[in-house]
This record gives C-alpha cells, structure tokens and sequence, in this order.
C-alpha cells in the first residue's frame, strides 16, 4: 500500500508554489497592462479606470474607485472607476464630497488616507459615525466595507485607490500590503498618464500656432504681392475674399462702400453695418466674432496725411479700424 501523503507533504507545497507562480503571473500581467495602457497614450480617465478594474479583479473587491483631488484642491472626485454605478459617483462627486480640508466631526476615510498617507480600513462603515454623510449613498450602491490607500508618487500623494466590500469585512495586512503594492504601481501610472495627456496637449496647441503662423505669412504675402504690383483697393478686396473664401466689402466711417466682391446678399446689412460695436477697445479690435467691430475716437491726432476709418465685412463678420495714410503705400490703394 503507497505511503499516504500529509497535507503539508510534497505535494502540498507543490501546489502552494504553483498557486504563487500563476498569482505572480497575474500580477506582472497587470502591471505590465498597465504600462502598455500609459505608453499607448490612453486618456487619464481610461488609465484610472484600467487602474480600479486592475485592483477589482487582482483583490477579489466588489467595487473600486480612484479618487484624485479636483482642480482647486479642495475635494477628492471619483476619477475612475469599476464596479460602482455612475449615479454613486455622481451624487459622491456633487452632493456628498470627500472635503480635504480636516473636519473635526466628519473624517472620509480617503481624505484621512490622502492626508496621512497611510492605508485606511473601515471593518463596517455603519459602526463608523464619522462615515455618516455617506452612509446613505453607501447603502444604495451596496458596500458595508472598505479600505482606502493613498497614491504615492515620490514625496506627493496624488490620490487614493479604495476597495469596497458588500460585506463586514476584517482586512488583513496581507490585503493591506497587495493593495497598496498595486497603488504604488498606480501612481505610477497616473504621473505618467497626465504627462503624456499633458505632451499632447502641448503638441496640439503648438501645432494650432504654427497653422496660425503659417497662414499669417500667407496672407501677408499675398496682399503685399498685390500692393506691390499696384492692385488698388480693388486688388486687396479680392484677395481677402479668396483667402477667407467669403464676400468681402470696405466701407469708409461715413457708410460709403469703397470696394466690394461676392454676393450683397452675404454681406451683412446696412442696418447691421450702422448698429452699435461689439466688444471693441479703444483701438477698435477684437477677437474674431459675429457682430460689426467699430474704432473708437483716435488718442491723439495724426502726426502726417488723413486718417479716417474704414469697415471690412466678411459674411456676417466684420471688423473696423484705423488706417492712415503713409508714404509707403502705393499711391493706387490710397482712397478719401
């Protein structure tokens, strides 16, 4: 008859090893999604959430969520999350807010982990007055439990990572420990994600200059093109319709069209040309908008020649301004 084995014999301990090995495996899995997640440019909201379902599905939790404070710091928002229903987090986010600053009555057990730095367990949160402000919204989603870690990124904490059970439940430090190895790993994550979003931001506003630049030095050189050959107002009028592919008109102070190309029925009206400014200073300009832009009385008066005021109409946007006569202006382009 084969030797019985014990339950701490050989086999025992091979199975605990290969249970370690596969739980090991999970975990380099995670984290290396995780890593994939930032460096493939995913958005913050979609890192937090990969973040919160990573711990959900690691840990065994019912529900996670990643708080991470709001633009003026003074409340922890649910950023991210798995599990939780999209009404709990609105009314946590607007009508019961996790308050950063310490209140002598009310502690959330994320706000004390944000503020310590150290995990937070809560066995029942309905044995725990200070959780009262959220105990109805607890009931609804369906947690009694919950164990709250801060995000720790170099010397800052940068948000909490929290995991909800449905039961009373007495978390141990082997729990307390994965979970807040998972949030360093977090952090990580979420530094990361914000530099990227950052980077693209920053690109795309870049991008969006040298597209202004460019169509700048175009427009530039084209209209000098046609004040060099002597195209008259005439010129300039037709080339501006073509660069802002609208009709165009020019009107002096008084209402008197100087020039115009394209369709009157795109212009704007007469009454609309004579109605009051919009927006403008006392230089006459403004951000490009609807409404008609007129110039204010100059400050001082003209050191040489006339100055008088002219409109240019583009469809139903318009712009009015100074203009002066100068010697370096060809004779062709000068009206009164």
């Amino acid at each position: 008859m084969p030797p019985m084995t014990s339950p701490s014999g050989p086999d025992s301990a091979a199975s605990s090893g290969a249970e370690s090995l596969a739980e090991l495996r999970r975990w380099l899995d995670a984290v290396y999604t995780l890593t994939t997640a930032v460096n493939s440019g995913r958005g913050l909201r979609e890192v937090l959430d990969l973040v919160a379902e990573t711990a959900r599905s690691l840990l065994g939790f019912d529900f996670c969520g990643v708080l991470i404070p709001d633009s003026a710091r003074r409340n922890l928002v649910i950023d991210g999350w798995s599990g939780l229903s999209v009404e709990y987090v609105a009314r946590v986010n607007s009508d019961r807010p996790v308050r950063l600053q310490e209140d002598s009555i009310h502690h959330a057990p994320s706000s004390r982990a944000f503020r310590s730095g150290l995990p937070v367990a809560v066995r029942d949160i309905a044995g725990e007055p200070q959780f009262t402000p959220w105990g109805g919204v607890a009931k609804e989603q369906g947690y009694r439990s919950m164990l709250s870690v801060p995000l720790v990124a170099g010397a800052e904490v940068v948000g909490t990572l929290n995991g909800y059970h449905s039961a009373v439940h007495d978390f141990t430090d082997h729990e307390i420990e994965r979970l807040t190895l998972l949030a360093n790993h977090a952090a990580i994550a979420l530094t990361s994600a914000r530099m990227v979003e950052e980077l693209q931001q920053l690109n795309s506003s870049l991008r969006h200059q040298r597209d202004l630049v460019t169509k700048s030095e175009q427009i530039h050189k084209r209209l000098l093109a046609v004040a060099l050959r002597a195209g008259g107002l005439d010129g300039i009028v037709t080339t501006l319709a073509d660069l802002v592919s609208r009709p165009v008109l020019v009107e002096d102070a008084h209402g008197a069209v100087l020039a115009q190309t394209g369709p009157a029925a795109q212009l704007p009206s007469t009454d609309v040309r004579a109605g009051p400014a919009l927006g403008a200073d006392r230089y006459g300009l403004q951000e490009p908008g609807a409404g008609i832009v007129r110039e204010g009385a100059p400050t001082s008066p003209p050191r040489s020649g006339w100055q008088g005021r002219l409109s240019l109409a583009c469809g139903c946007r318009a712009a009015r301004w100074g203009c002066r006569r100068s010697k370096n202006v060809p004779s062709s382009t000068r009206r009164s």
